[in-house]
């Protein structure tokens, strides 16, 4: 076993000029089309509970035979009505963590106190439409890109870490090493563990994995992120996802500013103190 436990965007019918531009987009070899400035309505085909809050949610392409024109590490905007006002409609980026035939599958992870489009997504319905546009892209990922890639992923921000992991361990000549922090509150809320603990198995030591428990193991450290990620190096990254306090804890935050696209900013927090530069790390 190679697992140790030890192992707010505006809404509209069109986007606005900061989300247009905000990612790079790929088109679509299929028959179904997909634009980034209009909103395509995709029906709820499972809606499965797989974690504390956390929710499978199975998406219908409205052609049978195509496939999500995605390329990792890609995501969708999704739309939906302000539960605190309902003449606003917000957009919120969702990173697919599979798509086939036919078909996509977003993890959506409810924040009851705080969580706009997530509580409306969980309380989907089986025929229920969910609205989206895309398809957008935030970093290209090619095979032998890097020699080693750390991936630091709090809650929901497992989904952008699990399409890279998914995506390298897919490429048959690839040989990048894979290690992966996943931070939770507690145990109780972690989730997805059987399938990333069958990605790990399948690897062959290519990808290793190290869950985290705030109420044991404290926050993401100086001397986790020098145990179990890799090293400053021209050949290696550290990709980041999670909420706002761990980017300022671990790596920094990006930088917003109206109508322009959303920067990385500087390196920050832990990985400044030990030596990494803009280069090597990456803020989903």
């Amino acid at each position: 076993m190679l697992i140790s436990r030890f192992a707010a965007l505006g809404g509209g019918s069109r986007l606005n000029n900061s989300l247009r531009f905000a990612l790079s987009s790929f088109s679509s070899t299929s028959s179904f089309s997909i634009t980034q400035t209009e909103f395509t309505p995709l029906s709820v085909s499972s809606n499965t509970v797989i974690g504390k809050n956390v929710h499978k949610i199975s998406l219908s392409l409205p052609v049978p035979d195509a496939v999500l024109p995605m390329t990792t590490a890609g995501m969708l905007l999704v739309r939906e009505i302000d539960r605190n006002d309902s003449t606003k409609e917000i957009n919120r980026p969702y990173t697919p963590v599979s798509w086939k035939v036919g078909s996509v599958d977003l993890i959506v992870k409810n924040y009851p106190d705080g969580g706009n489009v997530s509580t409306s997504l969980i309380e989907k319905q089986v025929g229920d439409s969910v609205e989206v546009v895309g398809c957008f892209s935030k970093i290209e990922v090619n095979e032998n890109k890097w020699k080693r890639v750390g991936l630091v992923a709090g809650g929901s921000g497992l989904t952008p870490c699990l399409q890279v992991v998914t995506h390298l361990l897919s490429l048959p000549s690839d040989k990048t090493d894979i290690t992966m922090v996943f931070a939770n509150k507690s145990e109780s809320e972690l989730f997805w563990e059987r399938e990333i603990d069958g990605l790990v198995e399948s690897s062959k030591g290519r990808f290793r994995v190290k869950y985290l428990f705030d109420d044991v193991d404290g926050f993401v450290d100086k001397d986790a992120v020098v145990e179990y990620l890799p090293p400053p190096a021209e050949t290696n990254i550290i990709m980041v996802c999670g909420p706002p306090p761990m980017y300022d804890s671990i790596c920094g935050p990006k930088i917003f500013v109206p109508d322009s696209p959303p920067q990385q900013g500087e390196v920050g927090g832990l990985l400044s103190e030990l030596g990494y530069t803009k280069e090597m790390v990456f803020k989903f």
